[in-house]
């Protein structure tokens, strides 16, 4: 019982990216600066940042970047037939992350995901999943966070989560 109750409270708590709308400039910076760190090249569908395009002021083209939530109860996490192999969690900052090498890019995760944008996609070409990891190899933390010339983002500790 103890095992169990130490895994459930190892999944419900994690970091997460935070955006403030109101420094946010749209430019997309952290969007390509985070594909070029994970691939060593630039492009939307490269990004665990996921990029929003609405209609929002009546007929002009709004974008905006979305982050991984790090959900508390991850559907993601739960959905994946390789959980703990494939879909992972890191012991230190609590992120949810894909494992490359074993994931089979079957998209469960994808389709778990609750959001009308989901946070995680897969890349059809490499048959793997991919979704922010916050950075986990990363000595400074989220290279998102870091390139934000205008502070929008922070990182918010799994200790300091609701």
């Amino acid at each position: 019982m103890r095992r169990m109750n130490e895994k459930a409270s190892r999944i419900s708590k994690s970091s997460r990216i935070s955006r403030d709308e109101n420094k946010c400039l749209y430019c997309g910076r952290c969007l390509m600066l985070c594909a070029a760190f994970h691939h060593a090249a630039v492009g939307t569908n490269l990004s665990a940042i996921k990029w929003s395009e609405t209609d929002y002021f009546a007929g002009v083209p709004h974008s905006e970047p979305l982050f991984c939530l790090q959900c508390p109860k991850p559907n993601c996490y739960y959905a994946c037939p390789l959980k703990d192999r494939a879909l992972c969690i890191d012991s230190v900052t609590g992120a949810r992350y894909i494992n490359q090498a074993e994931c089979d890019g079957c998209g469960l995760c994808v389709a778990a995901c609750p959001y009308d944008v989901p946070r995680v996609s897969v890349d059809t070409d490499k048959k793997k999943a991919t979704k922010c990891d916050l950075c986990k190899d990363r000595v400074d933390g989220p290279v998102c966070v870091d390139v934000c010339t205008v502070k929008a983002l922070t990182l918010v500790g799994r200790e300091e989560r609701e």
